[in-house]
């Protein structure tokens, strides 16, 4: 086990984004941002005596709020392989250690761990895991293939998805990657139109611009006539493109120019060495026919699949009951609050 510092930022963010449940709540630009929000990160990777690379890598974030303290991996641990379960177990004891010493009692997890899988089952036994009472990010998230270049990833769209990719061409809309402020504020303008008719949770401006830059993201802009209609917060890390935030006007809904900015960014994310899109974020109970759900049956238009996991829960920190007792106490302050992604 060690303790992962500064210098090894390019190593952590390689092994976390080439791993096949690697996410980007894991990267290290992540724990930076929240940094920016009073929480503390704790990184450890473990690897074995004598072996090469790592084994496996947790990222905790932690804060206290008076004499109360959290310590959550979100999206965590990564490992290179399910089936080990001793990795796992070692990560979250050294996790679990570290937090006990900044008096911190509660460790939560939600690894991207298959819904149905008898290793995840494994790993969830012999770490002595324990399913939460609520979640804070999404059970379910939209994967498309975008493997063997753009022709072989375009193959995979269905038709229909394709012709109003041609149809936004045909009809002007123009798709620009941009960086910096200015691109950012269009992209805010548009999200909270989207939050405003889909009563979604926001943040303020200030919030998308720390995570721009902590990131490394692209602002995607669909614009018809110079008029934006359509935006996309994407990043790339490893073998991931992932659309962490997107925006649409009403304006133009003929120019299709939606269809245009998803296109774009997935030959940009082919063009950067991805081969698997992660469209962030399925409803745990998705119903195409539910109005409130249409962002998720856009993702759907695209082919690819719908990908489950297990949720969160909760490792062993203070080795009693006390741990249950303080999530349930916790459980009840949080009732009503919104995801935390």
């Amino acid at each position: 086990m060690r303790t992962v510092d500064e210098t090894l930022r390019t190593q952590w963010d390689d092994y976390v984004g080439h791993q096949e449940h690697g996410n980007l709540l894991q990267s290290w630009g992540w724990g930076e941002l929240r940094a920016h929000y009073g929480w503390k990160t704790i990184r450890l990777a473990a690897s074995r005596p004598g072996g090469q690379g790592w084994a496996g890598v947790i990222q905790v974030l932690q804060q206290r709020v008076g004499p109360l303290g959290w310590g959550y991996a979100p999206q965590g641990p990564v490992l290179g392989d399910l089936s080990d379960v001793f990795a796992c177990r070692a990560l979250l004891r050294q996790a679990a250690s570290q937090l006990r010493r900044n008096r911190i009692m509660q460790l939560k997890c939600d690894p991207e761990w298959p819904a149905l899988s008898a290793q995840a089952d494994q790993l969830i036994e012999g770490c002595g895991l324990r399913p939460a009472r609520f979640d804070i990010q999404h059970r379910q998230t939209w994967l498309l293939d975008i493997s063997g270049g753009l022709e072989a990833a375009q193959a995979r769209i269905p038709a229909t998805t394709r012709y109003s990719v041609r149809v936004a061409r045909r009809r002007g809309v123009v798709v620009t990657r941009e960086e910096g402020e200015d691109a950012v504020g269009v992209f805010h303008d548009l999200h909270m139109q989207t939050v405003g008719r889909k009563h979604f949770h926001s943040r303020p401006l200030s919030y998308y611009q720390l995570a721009a830059q902590a990131l490394g993201a692209s602002i995607f802009i669909a614009r018809l006539e110079g008029q934006p209609l359509a935006a996309g917060f994407t990043v790339a890390l490893g073998d991931r493109l992932v659309h962490v935030f997107g925006g649409t006007s009403t304006a133009a809904p003929a120019a299709r120019a939606s269809y245009a900015l998803q296109w774009a960014m997935i030959g940009w994310g082919i063009a950067q060495g991805c081969t698997l899109y992660d469209m962030w974020g399925v409803p745990r109970n998705f119903d195409p026919a539910n109005p409130e759900h249409g962002y998720a049956t856009f993702k759907t238009n695209w082919g690819g699949r719908l990908a489950s996991y297990r949720g969160l829960m909760i490792a062993p920190v203070l080795g009693s009951p006390l741990d249950g007792v303080l999530h349930a106490g916790e459980a009840i302050l949080l009732r009503n609050r919104p995801l935390l992604r």
